[in-house]
């Protein structure tokens, strides 16, 4: 009865990262924050994804219009890119590196603006959790 109870036991911590692993990166997954939604929609058998990045919020030129998204991922590692161009004040280049822990997105990343007046490069890291 011991034995059993032991394989049991054991059966159940070897579930426990595959159950971790099922909260990463996957197709058809939305991870948000504070101030924007990432969506996956597709992930390829090479690791190229494909989905959509939104702004929101008052401070954002291009808050609330979805951009499509490409990008890399290996694992729970995953790097992706997004160009914001619309006839508006809304045009920039941002790209986003990072990896899943504890079931949160962090990520760092690079914006390039242009609004006419001036070019400008904010770096900075952020932090998602899957919606």
């Amino acid at each position: 009865m011991l034995s059993l109870r032991l394989i049991a036991f054991c059966a159940g911590l070897l579930a426990v990262p595959a159950a971790a692993g099922a909260q990463g990166l996957a197709p058809q997954t939305t991870w948000i924050n504070d101030h924007a939604r990432f969506v996956i929609q597709s992930i390829d058998p090479d690791g190229k994804l494909t989905g959509t990045y939104e702004n929101f919020g008052p401070n954002f030129t291009c808050a609330g219009e979805v951009f499509p998204v490409t990008g890399w991922t290996d694992g729970e590692r995953i790097s992706y890119a997004v160009r914001r161009k619309n006839p508006g004040n809304c045009s920039s280049v941002q790209g986003w590196t990072g990896y899943v822990r504890d079931g949160e997105l962090l990520v760092a990343f690079a914006a390039a603006f242009a609004d006419g007046r001036q070019d400008l490069v904010i770096k900075g890291d952020d932090r998602y959790r899957r919606q």
